[in-house]
């Protein structure tokens, strides 16, 4: 009877044994599973930035050509308005010049 308590005492420390070394490697497993779930949730947080990042530049910079197209036209008027001005003003210039020559 005491061999039998003996042994049935041998059989629970090996099964203890054996469910300290199951939930070890399942304690590992989770872990294991934990950082690989991490590293991609990371990953795809860093390609979402950067894809957010490339829409936001690419309206930034559309923003930017819009506005350069409207201050070169807005220039191009004043330039041409300008220019209006000074040829309407050459045939006054050379009356003028021609009368200095002249008297």
């Amino acid at each position: 009877m005491v061999n039998e308590s003996i042994e049935k005492i041998k059989k629970a420390e090996d099964s203890a044994k054996d469910l300290i070394k199951m939930s070890q490697a399942e304690s590992e497993r989770t872990v294991r599973e934990a950082r690989e779930r991490s590293a991609k949730i990371l990953e795809d947080a860093k390609k979402q930035v950067s894809d957010e990042s490339k829409v936001v530049n690419k309206n930034a910079e559309s923003e930017a050509e819009k506005e350069i197209a409207l201050l070169k036209e807005k220039n191009q008027a004043e330039i041409n308005n300008l220019k209006s001005i000074a040829e309407s003003n050459i045939s006054k210039a050379a009356s003028l010049i021609i009368g200095r020559i002249i008297a």
